[in-house]
């Protein structure tokens, strides 16, 4: 899955730079890639769940399905922050961390703007599923049959 995750973040989103190798190779070695595919995924499906069979108000509104859908990809954008920070910063693997601490490298600089790129893209996938799961989840739901139109 890592390599599929890879692909989309590397290649649709061109987040990868040759020059940083070793902290994609770390990513990838390591699960981050799929820890973070898996917050698009997971997240949004499990929140519109809950809003579609869980959530018993029969009055909903499209504000109420839009602010639903602000959250899930709040939800998303954190979990995304502190799965990538903690890859990155808070890793195990010795290599990694000398070159983020060599300041010669560029390393450092260029690591702290990676958590934002995968936030942005994982937003932005998150948003895209939600509405996506929210049209296919509410033909099953008996109150929010309505949502999001």
């Amino acid at each position: 899955m890592g390599r599929f995750f890879g692909s989309i973040y590397d290649g649709i989103f061109n987040i990868y730079h040759e020059s940083y190798h070793q902290i994609f190779q770390h990513l990838y070695d390591n699960g981050g890639y799929t820890r973070m595919g898996l917050t698009f995924l997971l997240i949004p499906l499990a929140g519109w769940i809950i809003f579609y069979f869980l959530w018993k108000y029969p009055y909903s509104k499209l504000w109420h399905w839009l602010v639903w859908t602000a959250v899930m990809v709040l939800v998303v954008a954190l979990v995304t922050n502190g799965i990538a920070n903690s890859e990155i910063f808070n890793s195990g693997n010795q290599t990694l961390n000398e070159l983020l601490a060599d300041t010669e490298t560029g390393y450092a600089e260029y690591a702290r703007s990676l958590p934002m790129k995968y936030v942005l893209a994982n937003s932005l996938l998150a948003l895209i599923l939600s509405f996506l799961y929210s049209l296919l989840l509410k033909q099953f739901s008996r109150i929010h049959v309505h949502l999001p139109f």
